[in-house]
């Protein structure tokens, strides 16, 4: 028995077979080495009848020493009250179904962890998806060809397919370390999703003219509420997503810097993102009244919420526009390819839309054609060729070497 450090560990490796380190600290707690470099904190006790009981706590590298240690602790401690831990864990690994690992999934995992959108997701993809084909399989039975069938047959929704693929083989990576199934058994891992082609809708100007005006004809007539009205146009005017739009607070207003600090976002793991009030964002949020008590700048219809849900009232504004093919996120679409087209340059519109990577803002790059095209219309117009005896295009045309830095004799 020795005293398990991390150096000890790290620096102890396996020939031949197998070695175990004990830990003189903890009685039954120690590492088990095995010649391929695999090293796994194991636990051994003897049951109330007497039997050896060995089993696994988890992989070193997927736990630190000291978490190992005190998972150790807590199953030896299980024991010494009369607890059977291995056993107990071999026999969930026996009888737990699909449905069994989703919820210890959202509980060990996701609680704490993902943001409430997430688990709102994850729940309502397992609901509709999972549940119904592969909810009551064990995970001792389920195979490849399981999910695969699944996904198949969801083909006609390509989207769907993908997140009930995407979730069921997160839980099965979690399930894996949690040692509920054989290392490396997945059988969700070699199945492949569907390609999604990124969908690019922009409003014109012309349709962004008339989508303002239908937002402020159902505000007058009350078919939307001013609260709703500021939502969408805020969307337009800053780029945001409708969560952070939603979840907005007027703590996070800045009317004096003229600006917003969205602390709950995609990326906030990152940090709060700052996005600058132009001249209309700033005017909105300096007309739109306070509800007392509230501190949701989109105040909702119950005392001191905000609004939790803007698609119904979104789905009359885009009938009454006739733009019944825009989504919300389109809005956000439609800030960036506006930028674009103001000439501004990919990593600004980046940091205006809170993106973390070139990558994200890249798909707007096709859209700098116009100003390019633009520009080049421009310089084009010295080139007009003389025809009829037009004095005004010949002239053009004896001017066109002081633009371009050539005399016409270098090109005739």
């Amino acid at each position: 028995m020795v005293k398990l450090t991390k150096r000890t560990i790290d620096q102890t490796n396996a020939k031949e077979r197998d070695i175990i380190l004990w830990d003189d600290s903890l009685p039954g707690f120690g590492i088990r080495i095995k010649p391929s470099g695999v090293k796994t904190f194991i636990v051994q006790y003897r049951n109330e009848a007497g039997r050896s009981r060995r089993g696994s706590v988890g992989k070193h590298g997927v736990l630190t020493l000291a978490e190992a240690r005190k998972q150790a602790l807590r199953l030896l401690a299980g024991a010494s009250s009369g607890d059977d831990p291995v056993e107990e864990r071999q026999e969930l690994r026996r009888c737990a179904t699909v449905t069994d690992l989703f919820e210890q999934y959202m509980s060990g995992h996701c609680e704490g962890r993902c943001k409430p959108s997430t688990i709102r997701a994850n729940k309502w993809t397992f609901l509709r998806i999972l549940e119904p084909r592969i909810g009551n399989r064990k995970l001792v039975e389920i195979r490849q060809a399981d999910i695969s069938k699944m996904h198949s047959d969801l083909r006609d929704k390509p989207y769907n397919a993908n997140r009930g693929l995407q979730l069921i083989r997160a839980m099965l990576n979690w399930a894996e370390r949690q040692e509920m199934i054989p290392p490396h058994s997945n059988p969700a891992a070699r199945v492949k999703l569907y390609p999604e082609p990124k969908r690019e809708r922009f409003l014109s100007p012309e349709e962004l003219y008339r989508l303002m005006a239908t937002i402020g004809a159902c505000e007058a007539d009350g078919d939307i509420d001013i609260y709703m009205a500021a939502a969408i146009r805020l969307l337009l005017f800053t780029g945001c997503r409708v969560g952070e739009i939603l979840s907005l607070q007027w703590a996070c207003v800045d009317m004096r810097e003229q600006r917003l600090t969205i602390t709950e976002h995609k990326t906030s793991k990152y940090g709060a993102k700052i996005i600058p009030l132009n001249p209309p964002a700033f005017e909105l949020l300096e007309n739109l009244p306070r509800q007392e008590g509230n501190p949701f700048v989109i105040g909702g219809r119950r005392p001191g919420s905000g609004l939790i849900n803007i698609q119904k009232p979104w789905r009359r504004v885009r009938v009454r526009a006739e733009l019944e093919d825009v989504r919300l996120h389109d809005l956000r679409h439609t800030f960036a390819s506006f930028a674009v087209s103001a000439g501004i340059s990919l990593p600004l519109i980046g940091g205006l839309l809170g993106h973390r990577s070139m990558q994200a803002t890249a798909r707007y790059a096709h859209l700098a054609h116009h100003p390019l095209k633009l520009a080049s219309d421009k310089v084009a117009d010295v080139f007009v060729v003389p025809t009829n005896g037009d004095e005004k295009s010949n002239s053009r045309l004896q001017d066109a070497p002081a633009i371009v830095g050539l005399r016409l004799t270098d090109i005739t």
